[in-house]
């Protein structure tokens, strides 16, 4: 003992019995003396706390007549224990018995001593009733809070202010695959991956300094199945008694469903390749804006968007540069829209824009003249400088229609732009309509045609203009009505094209014509057959089967010849470049049909292997009229025999063009001078009857 307590420790020896008269006499706690196991000294407040006075007490009962029955045992091995020098003090709870057979929650503070010689035990015993009553109160609410959270379907956890786990429910347990002891203590990097875990920690520290709630949107990845998940966190923060900050608790909502349905919501109305609303959006939006516009009494304008040119850039620069395109052309529409537009990607190269509360026609027309002039820019696709334009069809709302047949309308106005030269916009007129269902009943006509073999095969001869001999003739089609009469290619092909049959009539011109060249050659040696084929044939590869249909034959290539036109030998894409090579492998000669009207294909001319080329008949007509024209004719010719190429020219009608052919050196020539294009019938009798000029 220290000096300066030494003084105190004195007086208070010196001052025991009144001392130990006080604690006794105290009214707060129960004071006992038991020797022999007898209570030998009771104070008021312990023998008021078991209903008996002190006296009954001490008139030889014993401490386990005041015991409960269930702990009587325990309380007799804690008495010998202690009595027995084994425990010099001890410390334990028990529930005592009341006179009127009622229990109450006891704790009791023993010691032993020696008094008169004999081992004795005083101890202090405090009624917890209350205290027992409260902490049984707190767990079963704990307990109840606990289930509570338990049966909760959504993962919940919590944290202390050092974002360390301190508890969590069963569903936490199963969301991130491990059992709760070995969550508890630890913190999300712990847990999750440290970029995942960084941001956690960074929104707990967040939450933490502003206190309140919190609710915010992450990705989680567990190591139960390493699948990262979308989810919601909603937080809110706790505090301890005194006040200060507790940690936060946290539920987790998994909201991975609802965000692939809100990806195919979004598929489903948006074009993936520029972001834009697709046809669908278009109709709900367009069906949505004509309700509001007969409400409110207002217009609006559909207008339909097409680039020109564009399957030029996509044959020859390749799909990933008119993806480019595309875009960029996307965005330059957006850009000349007002927020409450919508522009739309309906398929392809087509873009719908629609203008809600217009004023009128003219407001529509000046738009579209800025989206045309934001088209025309030139685009810079992977470092090649590429120009198009566009065509644009406007339809307006109520003078052209009420429903969503403007978008038709606009449609059929912009091909009446492209009719018309392209890169302008123009507004629907009654009379589209008109051309828009001929050209339907055409592409109607032209299906059942395919089905009931309609077409036929007209062939004009192709003279030699060195020895007057007929080698060669041109295969052209025909296509005679049953209503129409006789139909030109030049009015269906292109419909043909666009409705997907020109490979259909493609193959019945091939077996036509190879059926006639069988029959021509089998008579005459070195005769043949020329086919066009269209560019379409090529890009879908369909031609490349004709080549079997010969293997199978037996006949040789070179029966026919393949007529191409010049923008064919500019397509870059493998099918093109590969059906040419295998046509020329196999020995089917291919010429340039129209030389001189389209595309600068002079670089192209050596590089692919070519029998021949045919100089259009625009350049002839004028032959004898224009020197220009001649001038032309003579270096195309020339050009083409240095190249190693014959040389056909088309639409000779007069036989002084054809001594200016001859005078140039021109190898052959075909026209009305030498004969019509004639059906088979007709074609074989005059062969038979013609005879070399």
């Amino acid at each position: 003992m220290s000096q300066s307590g030494q003084p105190l420790f004195q007086y208070l020896v010196s001052d025991a019995d009144n001392l130990l008269r006080s604690l006794c006499s105290n009214a707060l706690v129960g004071v006992f003396v038991v020797q022999d196991g007898r209570f030998v000294y009771v104070n008021d407040r312990l023998a008021d706390m078991f209903g008996y006075v002190p006296a009954e007490l001490c008139a030889g009962m014993n401490s386990q007549e005041l015991t409960a029955v269930h702990d009587r045992a325990r309380v007799t091995d804690e008495i010998a224990r202690r009595m027995s020098g084994e425990k010099q003090a001890c410390a334990y709870e028990f529930q005592g018995l009341r006179r009127d057979g009622s229990l109450f929650d006891a704790e009791v503070f023993s010691v032993t001593v020696s008094y008169r010689n004999t081992p004795a035990t005083i101890g202090l015993l405090q009624d917890i009733s209350e205290r027992r009553r409260a902490e049984r109160d707190v767990a079963d609410q704990l307990q109840f809070v606990t289930r509570l959270v338990d049966t909760i379907p959504n993962p919940v956890f919590y944290k202390d202010e050092k974002g360390r786990f301190l508890g969590c429910n069963r569903a936490f347990e199963e969301f991130v695959g491990l059992p709760r002891d070995q969550i508890v203590g630890r913190t999300a990097y712990d847990l999750s991956p440290s970029d995942l875990a960084g941001e956690y920690s960074d929104a707990d520290k967040a939450l933490f300094a502003a206190r309140g709630t919190q609710a915010y949107e992450a990705s989680v990845m567990y190591a139960k199945d390493a699948v990262r998940r979308d989810v919601m966190f909603y937080k809110a923060t706790f505090d301890k008694a005194d006040g200060t900050l507790g940690g936060l608790v946290g539920v987790i909502l998994d909201i991975s469903e609802r965000k692939q349905m809100e990806q195919v919501r979004h598929d489903a109305h948006y074009d993936a390749l520029t972001g834009l609303p697709n046809l669908r959006l278009l109709r709900d939006r367009l069906t949505e804006q004509l309700l509001r516009a007969k409400r409110e009494e207002e217009s609006l304008a559909l207008l339909f968007v097409d680039l020109d040119r564009f399957k030029e850039v996509n044959d020859t620069l390749g799909h990933h540069v008119g993806d480019a395109l595309l875009k960029q052309a996307a965005r330059r529409i957006s850009s000349a829209l007002r927020a409450t537009d919508t522009v739309a990607r309906l398929g392809g190269d087509e873009f719908a824009v629609l203008l809600p509360k217009i004023s009128d026609a003219s407001a529509a027309g000046m738009v579209a003249q800025k989206i045309l002039q934001l088209l025309s820019e030139p685009y810079d696709l992977e470092g090649k400088r590429v120009h198009v334009t566009g065509s644009i069809g406007i339809a307006i709302y109520p003078q052209d229609g009420t429903d969503s047949t403007l978008l038709s309308y606009a449609d059929q106005a912009m091909y009446a732009v492209k009719a018309q030269g392209k890169n302008a916009f123009c507004y629907f007129t009654p009379s589209m309509q008109v051309q828009a269902r001929l050209r339907l009943d055409l592409g109607n006509d032209l299906r059942q045609a395919v089905q009931e073999q309609q077409f036929e095969v007209h062939y004009q001869p192709i003279v030699d203009l060195v020895t007057g001999q007929i080698a060669r003739a041109e295969a052209l089609l025909r296509w005679p009505h049953p209503a129409r009469g006789m139909v030109p290619p030049v009015e269906f092909i292109s419909t043909a094209e666009e409705i997907g049959l020109i490979d259909a009539i493609g193959d019945e011109v091939f077996r036509q014509a190879l059926d006639v060249a069988a029959w021509w050659r089998a008579r005459q040696a070195g005769a043949r057959i020329c086919i066009n084929v269209s560019p379409r044939q090529f890009i879908s590869g369909s031609c490349r089967a004709w080549l079997d249909i010969l293997r199978q034959s037996s006949l040789p290539p070179d029966l026919l010849s393949v007529e191409i036109v010049e923008k064919v030998l500019l397509d870059e894409r493998p099918m093109v470049m590969q059906t040419l090579q295998e046509l020329r492998a196999a020995g089917m000669a291919v010429s340039i049909d129209d030389f001189g009207t389209g595309y600068s294909a002079l670089s192209c001319l050596k590089k692919f292997d070519l029998g021949a080329l045919k100089i259009d008949h625009s350049f002839i007509s004028a032959l004898t009229s224009s020197d220009s024209d001649q001038t032309i004719v003579e270096a195309i010719i020339a050009m083409a025999h240095k190249l190693g190429l014959k040389v056909v020219a088309e639409g000779v009608e007069t036989q002084a063009q054809c001594d200016l052919l001859c005078a140039a050196g021109c190898d052959y020539a075909q026209g009305y001078l030498f004969a019509r294009p004639m059906p088979r019938e007709g074609f074989e009798a005059w062969l038979a009857q013609a005879a070399p000029r």
